[in-house]
């Protein structure tokens, strides 16, 4: 027995420092924790209706896309905190072209999720779209997307593309990005097909392939 208390009190002198640190640690992640969680969830509380106004005037002013109309804005934790406006309306302008967007994600800086005197977006993600538009603004709507500064992604996006009022063709499932490995890549799908294209630095062509198919085709905008 007696040197089972000798053998403790050595192992007792020796690691108390560790142990005593590693239980500090395991409050210290519990509080961080905890800081994390509440920093994610008060915002849900926000009324971001009162909010709206900033964010908009944000939006025309460093997107230049005007918000014409939308169901609701709610706030998103995970897995990044973002704004989401749900059935939007967004005007690009020069010229005015209406997208319908089911949900305009914008994915605020960090410490603009509390302070929206100072609001600042690091990214702007349209899912689920649809534009109908006339042949001859469908490289102005390409231009808008490629010339944007900001980071700009689009995700499911059918725009179709008439000719004086009459259908001619429609191209679904667009996707595209300004920014990462795919940067300024159209891809989508074109008569059940899938595509990819490359616009041209002076927007006056794109180069449209479709995959498995052989066909590689110029498209002349003027």
């Amino acid at each position: 027995k007696k040197m089972i208390n000798i053998f403790y009190k050595t192992i007792h002198n020796k690691y108390y420092r560790f142990f005593r640190f590693i239980f500090f640690l395991r409050y210290l992640i519990g509080i961080f924790f905890i800081a994390i969680v509440l920093f994610l969830t008060i915002p849900n509380f926000f009324n971001y209706e009162k909010r709206a106004k900033i964010i908009q005037n944000y939006l025309a002013e460093n997107y230049n896309y005007e918000i014409k109309k939308y169901e609701k804005i709610e706030f998103q934790p995970l897995p990044i905190p973002k704004l989401e406006l749900k059935n939007a309306e967004v005007n690009l302008k020069l010229p005015s072209i209406t997208l319908k967007v089911q949900k305009l994600k914008l994915y605020p800086n960090i410490l603009s999720i509390y302070n929206y005197e100072n609001f600042q977006l690091n990214k702007v993600q349209f899912e689920n779209n649809k534009v109908s538009l006339d042949v001859s603004d469908l490289k102005f709507l390409i231009k808008n997307f490629y010339n944007q500064k900001n980071k700009l992604s689009l995700d499911n996006l059918d725009i179709e593309i008439n000719d004086k009022n009459k259908p001619i063709v429609k191209l679904e499932k667009i996707a595209f990005s300004n920014f990462g490995y795919n940067k300024n890549l159209f891809e989508g799908h074109i008569f059940g097909k899938k595509f990819k294209s490359k616009i041209s630095n002076t927007f006056h062509s794109i180069n449209l392939k479709i995959i498995n198919s052989g066909i590689n085709a110029e498209i002349d905008f003027d």
